[in-house]
């Protein structure tokens, strides 16, 4: 047998070693690290789906919700039975400008009653401000257009129906509602129909949700559209690809629109990469080193990887991966997935906050106002602090309904809300909506003689503000009566925490001092003062 030298066994050891240490290297790359990262790959890109139809949902849904309060409304239901009285005409007027169509972001409007007639339509771009042409009501050369008005009310709950229509400015996303009194009393005298054109603004606000390009073709007869899947249909990927088609249908089925979704993560990783060539050759210079620095440098994150994923998608809790990696695909990984997140949680925050926000003023909300409450409450327990809590009403809101409609009703509250909310500027006191015409505040740890400035000062805000109110017989303007309880705090001798008087009972104790500032004359406020540990 060939005797070899110390040299060249050491040369064969080593080559053999790198051999076997690549070719493992290679295996797991292959067999575990791709297929990993191909899973977590997919489930962005599915993610990123599941983006596209939420937005397409979240753009849509004021649109449905108000078609319902335009529908669901006295003054449409008016204009239905008498649409050429002079009554009409203003309700026309005043409801459908072309500042309405730019608020409300829709493009068309439409009246029918219940014998298929046209009362009214004006098409308006929201965008480019440019009046459009509708045909919708030609039911003889468009039979499918009736389904816009093919869903009377049942009489027991009023569902606006939704989809998408061809028109001849393009796709549109529409929603009907039959028309109603406010409070259901009659049946159905009719349809209001609101469209939205499908175009590329409305594309461009989707790409906002979905973080990704997002693109709109036309369907024609040379687009290749089979194994396509509609827009919402349920998400469920097995390869990785650049992008990703969606159809969007009319009310025939017949799709008219193709949308595509470009992927942020769009390739397999390939076999060699940058971290891959740098750990051979790592390894040639220092095999024992790169043996014990293996599992930490790449078998450990890519395990962790999958398991930061695989915990979020179980939990449903978002935690941000690392981003200190040294192989480049598991580094564009994190960092996208991070972005994506991000986007994702910022969405959540605002639904959070949303939850708490009254959404016709803008301000706290009764939910809000009770958690600030027992927080005061507790502030009260813990170190004998008090506070008032002020119970507020318009006077005589109901008869400005009456006279100026609940549109001009709305602005008033938000008007009022808006003024009482100025008053309320530190972070421990609160200005929220009750509920219809009723509005709670509270003030943390004032004394009475401040308190009184405070409330005169509202009072003569309101006084400035001189919000016309025909039909009020306290002034000729909105005003406001006040409830005030003042919550001092307890005799140190006499303190008990178990014996404090609860948020109820304080709000109740208000309530009764609205009640007497309202018997008094109201546009006033009528004080109690009781102290934490006695509500007498």
């Amino acid at each position: 047998m060939k005797t070899l030298s110390f040299n060249q066994l050491q040369v064969r050891v080593f080559t053999l070693i790198v051999v076997l240490f690549t070719a493992v290297i290679l295996s797991y790359r292959i067999f575990i690290q791709i297929p990993q990262l191909e899973t977590t790959m997919l489930k962005l890109s599915e993610r990123e789906l599941n983006s596209l139809v939420f937005a397409i949902n979240r753009i849509n849904k004021p649109m449905v919700t108000l078609n319902y309060d335009y529908a669901v409304w006295d003054e449409t239901y008016e204009f239905v039975q008498q649409p050429n009285s002079p009554h009409s005409q203003r309700y026309l007027i005043e409801n459908y400008l072309n500042d309405t169509f730019i608020r409300l972001e829709i493009d068309g409007v439409f009246i029918f009653n219940n014998q298929s007639k046209l009362l009214y339509s004006k098409g308006y771009h929201h965008k480019n401000k440019q009046e459009l042409r509708f045909n919708l009501h030609n039911f003889e050369d468009a039979p499918e257009n009736r389904v816009l008005i093919d869903t009377p009310y049942n009489g027991k709950k009023v569902i606006p129906k939704t989809g998408v229509i061809s028109t001849q400015s393009g796709a549109a996303f529409y929603s009907s509602t039959p028309i109603l009194l406010s409070d259901k009393s009659l049946a159905s005298n009719g349809f209001l129909v609101f469209i939205r054109l499908i175009n590329q603004e409305l594309i461009d606000e989707v790409s906002l949700f979905t973080a990704t390009p997002v693109l709109m073709t036309p369907v024609s007869s040379n687009i290749e559209i089979d194994g396509i899947k509609d827009w919402n249909a349920a998400v469920k990927l097995t390869q990785i690809a650049p992008f990703t088609h969606r159809l969007i249908r009319n009310t025939n089925g017949e799709p008219i629109l193709k949308i595509t979704l470009y992927h942020t993560n769009s390739q397999t990783p390939s076999i060699w990469g940058v971290g891959m060539l740098s750990l051979v050759l790592a390894m040639i210079v220092l095999v024992i080193t790169v043996y014990l620095l293996l599992a930490g440098f790449i078998i450990g994150p890519i395990q962790r990887l999958a398991k930061h994923v695989k915990a979020m998608d179980k939990k449903q809790r978002y935690k941000e991966l690392p981003k200190n990696y040294i192989i480049t695909e598991l580094r564009k990984i994190s960092f996208h997935f991070n972005a994506l997140m991000s986007t994702v949680q910022r969405q959540n925050t605002l639904l959070s906050q949303q939850v708490y926000v009254d959404e016709l003023t803008q301000i706290s909300n009764r939910r809000a106002f009770e958690l600030h409450l027992e927080a005061q409450i507790q502030l009260l327990r813990r170190q004998n602090i008090g506070f008032t809590l002020i119970l507020a009403d318009i006077d005589y809101f109901k008869r400005y309904n009456d006279t100026l409609g609940h549109v001009a009703g709305d602005e008033a509250l938000k008007t009022v809300a808006a003024l009482l909310d100025q008053h309320f500027q530190r972070a421990e006191d609160m200005c929220a909506r009750f509920g219809g015409e009723e509005f709670i505040m509270l003030y943390s740890d004032i004394p009475f003689a401040p308190l009184e400035r405070k409330l005169a000062s509202i009072l003569e805000s309101l006084q400035t503000l001189a919000l016309p109110h025909p039909s009020s017989d306290v002034a000729d303007y909105i005003t406001v009566s006040f409830g005030v309880c003042q919550v001092l705090p307890a005799p140190v001798e006499s303190y008990c925490a178990e014996t404090f008087i609860s948020g109820k009972r304080i709000t109740e104790m208000a309530d009764k001092a609205l009640y007497q500032a309202k018997k008094s004359g109201r546009n006033q406020y009528y004080k109690v003062t009781i102290t934490a540990n006695n509500d007498n």
